[in-house]
């Protein structure tokens, strides 16, 4: 596939991503660029800077895991970084947190649209089953962000969540559809992955039907089913269950982790923002003190600054940089796998979990197994440990958008900024973000009704 077809692929999509009719005016010349090859669906599938970089970051700007000075906070360049920092519930995200993710919405569609046209057989079935990840992946993330959390007894399936593309007609119109249908589109998507896709796939970089059952995990935790999302932690653990031993790591290196590292499942990072950059970006006070001195990521995911603050360097992805890892990995699936079993009273069994994550996590020679038979007091001790091992992951605002449905794990954030202190209540619609006004400008979707 050359650059030709590749740019005005890439040209297209943004086209469908803005969804504006007046840029569809001036066509391109198709005859350039028609992708009629498995050769060219693979190209598709490993754009890299599309399919794997391109997700939301600003669900960890709004969580409690980080802060900003007063100072650097007047000083973000993103305006809408700054105020939704403070849970301005006027402002919208920047546009490309939904741009980013529909863009890997159209490639996978493009994809899917090829494949139609080509010879039956594994090949194609590999092709078929990554596009539908890469659909619900790109999908999910969104609906994390601008849909409201569904409920357990299925009382706000009908509110609108999102358009669930399924073309690349860039000209076809889509809206909305009911959450309880969108989250049944998600998870038909990524069935047909799990059953189309290799075991492996060589590189992280590519999903593979551990992936898929690991985004199912993570699905179904989202969705409070914890039978479904053990089931297909188990699934993904039979296959990859390889975790770090922290005590092996270089505690003191810049970035301590390397890219595609053992417990890597499937490679992704967020959009990123410079908000992110670790002089501006630092730990919250809270978090930083939960770490046991004896915990070893106090020492592997934060760096001293000298000045009792402590920026984040513990990136999966191995950069010291603004795009924090967001992908699956082993130590998330753990985790999963813990909470569902606690959630379902199998309490030997989620002591037994935790504890095979703690002796990677803190030092040997010190490390207390946790023997605790109160549920309760277990399940807080699982969601700390949550809390501590995925930060910078993307995990935080979900996990807050469900845990906030239960008075006993809710949460109340709170900031303060040049002497003004600002609250968000568990609950508060601010949890549903406002789709960009860019795309409610020039497209016929309406705004968010929170």
């Amino acid at each position: 596939m050359n650059k030709i077809h590749y740019y005005l692929l890439l040209g297209m999509a943004m086209l469908c991503l803005q969804g504006c009719n007046k840029f569809l005016e001036t066509k391109p010349d198709t005859k350039l660029a028609i992708p009629d090859s498995f050769e060219d669906c693979q190209a598709l599938l490993d754009g890299y800077g599309t399919v794997n970089m391109s997700y939301p970051y600003v669900g960890e700007l709004c969580t409690n895991d980080f802060s900003l000075t007063s100072e650097y906070w007047a000083g973000l360049e993103v305006y809408e970084d700054r105020m939704l920092y403070i849970w301005d519930d006027q402002v919208t995200p920047p546009q490309s947190q939904w741009a980013g993710p529909y863009q890997t919405v159209y490639i996978a569609n493009q994809v899917l649209v090829i494949l139609k046209t080509l010879p039956e057989g594994m090949r194609r079935q590999q092709m078929e089953g990554a596009a539908y990840f890469y659909r619900a992946y790109a999908l999910f993330a969104l609906a994390e962000l601008f849909a409201p959390i569904p409920l357990k007894d299925g009382s706000n399936a009908g509110v609108m969540a999102l358009p669930y593309r399924t073309s690349p007609n860039i000209e076809e119109k889509v809206e909305r559809v009911p959450l309880g249908e969108y989250f049944a589109l998600l998870l038909t998507d990524l069935e047909n992955a799990r059953e189309l896709l290799p075991r492996s796939a060589g590189l992280p970089s590519r999903p593979n039907s551990t992936a898929a059952a690991a985004l199912l995990s993570r699905i179904y935790l989202y969705l409070q089913d914890y039978e479904k999302a053990l089931a297909y932690t188990n699934t993904a653990l039979d296959q990859q269950n390889t975790l770090m031993d922290y005590n092996t790591l270089p505690v003191y290196e810049e970035s301590p982790f390397k890219q595609f590292n053992p417990e890597v499942i499937f490679q992704a990072i967020s959009s990123g923002s410079f908000t992110f950059y670790y002089t501006i970006w630092k730990a919250s006070p809270q978090l930083y003190n939960s770490y046991a001195d004896h915990d070893l990521r106090k020492q592997l995911y934060y760096m001293d600054n000298g000045d009792d603050t402590f920026s984040f360097k513990g990136n999966y992805d191995g950069e010291l940089n603004q795009s924090p890892f967001s992908g699956l990995a082993v130590d998330e699936l753990i985790l999963n796998k813990a909470e569902c079993l606690v959630r379902l009273n199998q309490l030997d069994e989620a002591k037994e979990t935790i504890n095979h994550l703690g002796l990677k996590r803190y030092k040997k020679e010190v490390y207390q197994p946790v023997v605790t038979n109160d549920a309760a007091l277990l399940l807080e001790i699982i969601l700390q440990e949550r809390r501590k091992e995925l930060v910078m992951r993307q995990r935080r605002w979900a996990d807050l958008k469900r845990l906030n449905l239960d008075p006993a794990t809710a949460v109340s954030l709170k900031r303060t900024i040049a002497g003004k202190e600002y609250q968000l209540q568990p609950g508060a619609g601010f949890y549903t973000m406002l789709i960009p006004r860019e795309v409610i400008n020039n497209s016929s979707l309406t705004q968010t009704i929170r």
